[in-house]
């Protein structure tokens, strides 16, 4: 045999071995290479670590060793640590990448506090070397090593890592930066001017980290940020980071403490990137426009069209992403009209079921009335395709399609039969279920529709689980007197074709038949009654206690007495032993209340009514005693008492910062002619007093005019007085809204020494909310109103809303009324929306607010509002604050 022939030969033999293993050689195979490792020969092999000829290959096997050991779970005690980190100070002596790399991995899973520090300076070493493979990967180590104590003496290295020319190292640097913030973030707000050198690097991974470590150096500062995010828009930047800064956009634009200029700026700019080439930046723009309640639906057509030419693309990912925008989109109402059915049907029958269900799911919730019988066709014929999981998804959004579009329900329930003949999974059936009960509880007119299609569904079910979810639902109706008696016959086979578990539950259901409707109680007495001599106990015990309940006679329980509970009471507790033993009926009232005359004034009574009736009359004394001592003060004063009665306070509101010297809280009280604004000041100054402290006020409306003021003759250090202000507002008018801003005065005695001063509050506004109560004393809002014989007052109002959901929030917020027979739920289908309020005027007189808003386009929001009280000016007045 020649030598090739012979290599040939071994070369098959091995790989049948590995190809066909035998047992032992596939044990060996499976088996972890380091599977009975000990932990002291690791520790005894790892002393080569100081031989002076280090073997680079076998050190990096201990290496491998130690990190096994270590994700194994296994602890090393301080003495071991201290002597596994000095060597491997030593093994930095070589310079073999693989095996450096090694010891960065070494370092970062080991993370002990106790010896972390003996490497720190190696990895310093590491950090100014020529080789950049160990300055990045040394970068990236030394936040798992460093502490407070060693952060200043790397400073220098790190600032001039991160203003290096070379990208890598540059980034490590600045995720380092990240990762140290943690730690001390006092430490890493000094490198602002540094990172921010790096935004706009030509390189994209620095531009991001660098964004990204200013943000949080910033967290802080969100002025400072926005400014810097402001500028950054006028910038050129790489795909990634632009992401980013949009990303950084969305936050802020989303929170509550953004000015307007700036949120023209940044809409403005997010409305610019959806025309750019990057298909990231792109779709992270439409995400973000898609969170903006600011913006109307005009405002956000352009960024529809973009995605929507997404969905004719070749690239399956894009078409995904652009669905999911368009889902989020649409999860506000108001944006549904954005989107046409059109573009979106043909991806129904795509061969990528993700795709497919998605936009099943869109569809869903976008279609108008006429088209919901046809799209649930079309969407029944690729049911069977999709998965389980996207098959519950189509029932979410058929439920979503029940609630907005009642009127539907015919066809609506037609697919929910259908989906119960399909090949699914129970879950998904359970879900169907679930949808009929919605059905049956929401829309009346679909109710004996959607209780008979559940009965018959469960002549065909074979999951014991759903038969009794249906019998439940039954069960539950006919106690309402509201089942169909054509479920009798069906629910009657269960008690012949099923298991005992389910016999039960259908002659529950027979029962509430059997009580609830007389007209078939012969029929159903004879059913219970064959029922009876069923083998399961459970049956039987069932069907003989509801043929006894319905022969019983019907009597009134009249509620017992805090008497007769008592002296039940009592009897137990002397006759416990004897009612143990005893198998006759021995509690009858009778007997009880006989046994209460023989012992009378020796059972106790009760207290817990009386005390809860006090205990009520308390707290509502506490709710209202504020208020009723100022009516009863202001009634009794001889310079307020001409003002009449209090109609109305207010509560209290800071007028400056908690930290302040002095703290000022402002209620305001409202008569029906007049206002009065209470300050309450408190000097937190010690060794200062204030003498002669009173107030100047500028009011920015001229139906509201200052008439007296009673000012604070002294407030001691830690003390609090009070300065009332009497204002007077036009009697022609019933609601006045102004401005109005505060500067106290006053003299301060500072250590016998004295000077006049004063100190300027935030302003604060007189509301014409703040005139009523939100209150709803009726049932129905259209009764209330025919009811009230007064002139209805109205008018027409275009606003600057910029869509229906904003349009309420701030009317509600504007009238300060109760939202009645919950007209804030917007209706997608209406072309306008009606808000009903209702609201009482300084709790003296009823007001009602008809508010029907339109929201089109081209126009913008426009108003009719109508309003009818007890007062013809008081529903002038609140029909012109509006103008």
């Amino acid at each position: 045999m020649s030598t090739l022939q012979y290599v040939k030969e071994i070369i098959s033999k091995q790989i049948s071995t590995y190809q066909n293993p035998s047992g032992e050689d596939k044990k060996a195979l499976e088996s972890e290479p380091y599977h009975n490792l000990q932990k002291s020969s690791v520790l005894l092999e790892s002393r080569c670590f100081n031989d002076p000829q280090l073997q680079d290959k076998k050190c990096r096997q201990i290496l491998s060793k130690l990190i096994y050991l270590i994700n194994q779970g296994e602890k090393f005690n301080d003495q071991e640590s201290l002597s596994l980190f000095f060597g491997i100070t030593k093994l930095f002596s070589s310079n073999n990448v693989d095996l450096r790399r090694m010891i960065y991995l070494m370092i970062k899973e080991f993370k002990d506090e106790n010896s972390m520090y003996v490497v720190i300076s190696c990895l310093a070493k590491d950090i100014t070397s020529k080789n950049d493979l160990f300055r990045i990967n040394a970068l990236r180590t030394l936040p798992y090593v460093l502490d407070q104590s060693n952060l200043v003496q790397l400073d220098r290295y790190l600032k001039n890592a991160i203003l290096e020319k070379s990208q890598p190292i540059s980034s490590a640097a600045l995720i380092a930066g990240l990762q140290i913030f943690r730690i001390s973030s006092d430490f890493i707000r000094k490198w602002t001017n540094e990172v921010a050198d790096r935004l706009n690097s030509k390189y994209p991974q620095n531009s991001f980290h660098a964004l990204i470590l200013l943000h949080e150096i910033k967290s802080n500062d969100k002025v400072t940020f926005t400014k810097i995010l402001t500028g950054l828009t006028k910038e050129t930047l790489v795909p990634i980071a632009n992401m980013q800064v949009i990303r950084f956009i969305r936050e802020i634009l989303n929170s509550d403490e953004l000015d307007q200029q700036y949120e023209k700026v940044f809409t403005e700019y997010l409305l610019r990137q959806i025309h750019k080439s990057q298909e990231i930046v792109i779709f992270e723009a439409c995400k973000a426009l898609c969170d903006l309640k600011c913006l109307s639906n005009k405002d956000l057509q352009p960024m529809v069209q973009v995605v929507t030419l997404f969905l004719s693309s070749n690239n399956v990912i894009n078409k995904f992403v652009a669905l999911k925008i368009l889902n989020r989109l649409i999860s506000n109402p108001i944006r549904r009209s954005l989107i046409s059915s059109s573009q979106i049907e043909p991806l129904i029958q795509d061969s990528n079921k993700s795709l497919s269900s998605l936009a099943v799911s869109i569809l869903l919730k976008v279609c108008q009335e006429t088209n919901i019988e046809r799209l649930l066709n079309q969407i029944f014929e690729y049911l069977n395709d999709m998965s389980d999981e996207f098959k519950i998804d189509v029932l979410r959004s058929v439920k979503a399609l029940a609630k907005n579009s009642p009127n539907k329900w015919k066809p609506i329930i037609h697919f929910l039969q259908q989906t119960f003949k399909c090949e699914a999974s129970q879950e998904f059936k359970k879900y169907s279920i679930e949808i009929f009960e919605f059905i049956i509880h929401e829309i009346p007119e679909a109710r004996e529709t959607a209780i008979l299609a559940l009965a018959d569904y469960i002549e065909d079910c074979q999951h014991s689980a759903l038969q009794l979810s249906v019998l439940s639902i039954l069960n539950r109706e006919a106690s309402k007197k509201q089942c169909p008696t054509r479920v009798i016959r069906i629910v009657n086979n269960r008690l012949h074709l099923e298991d005992a578990e389910i016999r039960a539950a259908a002659v529950g259901v027979l029962g509430k038949f059997l009580l609830h409707y007389p007209n078939e109680k012969v029929n159903l007495l004879e059913l219970l009654s064959a029922s009876a001599q069923d083998p399961d106990e459970e049956v039987r015990n069932r069907s003989k206690f509801y043929v006894n309940e319905s022969a019983a006679p019907k009597e009134e329980n009249t509620p017992l007495s805090i008497e007769e509970l008592d002296a039940i009471e009592a009897y137990l507790q002397q006759n416990i032993q004897e009612i143990q033993q005893s198998n006759e009926e021995i509690l009858q009232l009778e007997k009880i209340m006989a046994y209460a005359e023989q012992n009378k004034g020796k059972i106790k009574k009760t207290e817990v009514l009386q005390e809860l009736v006090e205990e009520e009359l308390i707290q509502t004394h506490e709710a209202e005693s504020g208020f009723e001592t100022y009516k009863k003060l202001f009634k009794e004063s001889t310079i307020f008492c001409d003002y009449g009665v209090l109609r109305k306070s207010s509560k209290a509101f800071n007028l400056t910062d908690s930290k302040c010297e002095y703290l000022v809280t402002v209620v305001k009280h409202f008569f029906d002619n007049h206002i009065i604004l209470e300050y309450k000041v408190k000097n937190t100054l010690d060794n200062v007093t204030l003498n002669d402290v009173s107030l100047e006020l500028t009011i920015k409306n001229q139906n509201l005019q200052f008439e007296r003021i009673v000012p604070a003759k002294q407030i001691q250090p830690q003390c609090v007085s009070n300065i009332l202000v009497g204002l007077q507002f036009n009697p022609n008018l019933r609601l006045v809204q102004s401005n109005i801003q505060s500067i106290l005065t006053f003299t301060v005695n500072e250590n016998g020494t004295s000077y006049q001063d004063e100190y300027q509050t935030e302003d604060f506004m007189i509301t014409y909310s703040d005139f009523f109560l939100p209150i709803q004393w009726f049932k129905k809002f259209q009764n209330e109103w025919e009811s009230l014989k007064q002139q209805e007052m109205s008018a027409t109002y275009q606003l600057d809303y910029k869509n229906t959901d904003i349009a309420i929030k701030e009317l509600v917020k504007h009238f300060g009324f109760q939202v009645c027979d919950n007209s804030d739920q917007i209706q997608i289908q209406n072309k306008f929306h009606t808000l009903l309020l209702s609201g009482k005027y300084l709790d003296n007189k009823n007001a009602l607010v008809i508010c029907q808003i339109g929201f089109q386009q081209n126009i913008g929001c426009v108003l009719k509002i109508k309003s009818k009280s007890e007062d013809d000016n008081l529903s002038t007045n609140i029909v012109e604050t509006l103008v």
